[in-house]
């Protein structure tokens, strides 16, 4: 319960935060910003390029209610059942997260994340590791121990765990790998996992990244394809990044931590060009959101900004800060992809409600020469509960006001169009889809509207107003998550949920379908 109160509540409690502070034009910032005066030079024209949509992939952790790859134990964490289950000392963890001792009377637990038939039956689940120990399990049926392995079954509907009793600190206990009785060992993603991915265009990294925790950055200290834990602060390992983009061939658009010194980025870089499928496209974009003060990369790169005197108030500070990161990180980028610049796509981007702060990014210096698009989540229904109704049992009224909401939206994103338009370059949407958070007493409210039918009725509205109006690439938000009671961004609840109970994502299937006619 504490992972998913980190993991869960405080995104959406900062999620809500940036809503009021846009709602209110940026108090925090005082109102510094005016747009420049002069125009921006009129570039040729960007050539019109069809709709289509992508997805934001959800963190491959087993709170996501999401199975992406087939190892049970690559979305788990450590941690400590003798200690309160706090995490485990991740000094006592090496990089393929294994824990290399434990002290007498110490037992480790990670909770697995639960295949898709595991909803509905019970399944057979064989775990695999190397080295000497002893594994058991916790909330599990018929568990049975030998040595290098651990049978047991995972009773419907429920939780299960698996518990490090025993390790030998000159050969401890790695490379677990936990999956159904019989499943081929060789495979590392789940196949329907990836089948759902084959309609989108395109794959964003935010979160399999850990883009917004922002501790990803050494090279050495990077995630290897040969850990057990894939979702982990420092992110999923590239070599994964880019098999899943290429199996389910879709672009990767992957979202480089702010932190990735100038090493991990040409690393990276040079990795994704020598084994990206050459028929995607790579989308990348420095940090997330360095517009959202909730965020750690924001607040470093204000600091950073202000110590280097970079401007005569925080909003300039901060966004040519930006620029200075963005403009030598696609630097790297450009040298890498020298003589291949068409398979990448450079990417700045921006907030929705407020695109003329991007002004100071964009013009500062040479960056706009750096860049290939621009790119803002226009979100629709920010504002349809922030003061909800006294009765929430009928629905109708808030789904009335929710399609008004559409098109406010891309009032603002329109204007962001024509500032990228001026600078020949793409308008994308990197985050996308209803934005509902509320903070009352009914805990069924956010739940009821995001699995209620006519919440397909609006987000076709909001797709079919996309592609009349913008063209190019929606990113939506996200593919899996749990409906909560403050907010619900997933298309799905869990994995293997059936089409007719996800109407945001029935509805975004059917237009891609319509888009293909």
């Amino acid at each position: 319960m504490k992972q998913w109160i980190v993991r869960t509540i405080v995104p959406v409690a900062a999620i809500m935060l940036c809503v009021l502070i846009a709602k209110v034009n940026h108090p925090e910032e005082g109102n510094s910003f005016t747009a420049p005066a002069r125009a921006a030079t009129q570039a040729a024209p960007v050539p019109h390029r069809p709709t289509a949509f992508g997805l934001n992939l959800s963190y491959p952790a087993y709170w996501s209610n999401e199975r992406a790859f087939m190892n049970l134990a690559a979305g788990g964490i450590w941690q400590a059942p003798h200690n309160g289950w706090k995490d485990f000392d991740p000094a006592r963890i090496d990089q393929e997260s294994t824990i290399r001792s434990l002290a007498p009377g110490e037992i480790a637990a990670m909770a697995l994340v639960r295949p898709a038939a595991a909803y509905r039956s019970d399944v057979a689940i064989t775990c695999f590791y190397d080295g000497k120990g002893v594994l058991g399990g916790i909330g599990v049926k018929d568990g049975k121990a030998s040595p290098g392995r651990f049978d047991f079954t995972w009773p419907a509907g429920t939780k299960a765990l698996i518990r490090l009793d025993m390790t030998d600190p000159a050969d401890p206990v790695r490379h677990i790998d936990c999956r159904e009785a019989g499943a081929d060992r060789k495979a590392v993603f789940d196949r329907a996992f990836v089948d759902g991915l084959r309609p989108y265009k395109a794959i964003r990294y935010l979160d399999w990244q850990a883009a917004n925790g922002n501790v990803a950055g050494n090279w050495a200290q990077r995630t290897l394809p040969t850990s057990t834990i894939q979702g982990g602060p420092q992110g999923v390992a590239v070599e994964y990044l880019v098999l899943l983009a290429n199996q389910a061939k879709v672009d990767p658009w992957f979202v480089m931590p702010w932190n990735t010194d100038d090493e991990s980025m040409e690393r990276f870089a040079t990795y994704v060009r020598d084994h990206l499928d050459p028929g995607r496209t790579a989308y990348v974009e420095i940090g997330n959101e360095i517009w959202n003060m909730s965020f750690p990369a924001a607040r470093q790169a204000l600091a950073e900004g202000e110590s280097a005197k970079l401007g005569s108030n925080r909003d300039e500070a901060r966004m040519r800060r930006y620029a200075q990161k963005v403009t030598q990180s696609f630097r790297i980028w450009e040298r890498v992809f020298a003589g291949q610049m068409p398979r990448i796509v450079r990417i700045l981007s921006g907030q929705n409600a407020w695109p003329e702060l991007m002004t100071i990014a964009l013009d500062y210096q040479d960056t706009a020469s750096h860049l290939d698009a621009l790119a803002m989540a226009p979100y629709f229904g920010q504002a349809l509960l922030l003061e909800p109704p006294a009765d929430t049992s009928d629905l109708g009224p808030l789904f009335a006001k929710l399609d008004g909401m559409v098109q406010e939206t891309f009032v603002p994103a329109l204007r962001a169009k024509q500032m990228a338009d001026a600078r020949g370059l793409r308008f994308l949407g990197y985050e996308g889809g209803q934005h509902i958070t509320y903070s009352g007493k009914d805990a069924t409210l956010i739940p009821r509207l995001n699995r209620d039918p006519r919440m397909a009725d609006s987000y076709r509205k909001y797709l079919d107003a996309w592609d009349r109006q913008f063209g190019d690439m929606l990113m939506l938000l996200a593919s899996s998550g749990a409906a909560g009671s403050n907010a619900a961004f997933g298309m799905t609840e869990y994995s293997g949920q059936p089409l007719s109970e996800t109407p945001k994502r029935r509805a975004v299937l059917e237009a891609i379908e319509r888009l293909k006619r």
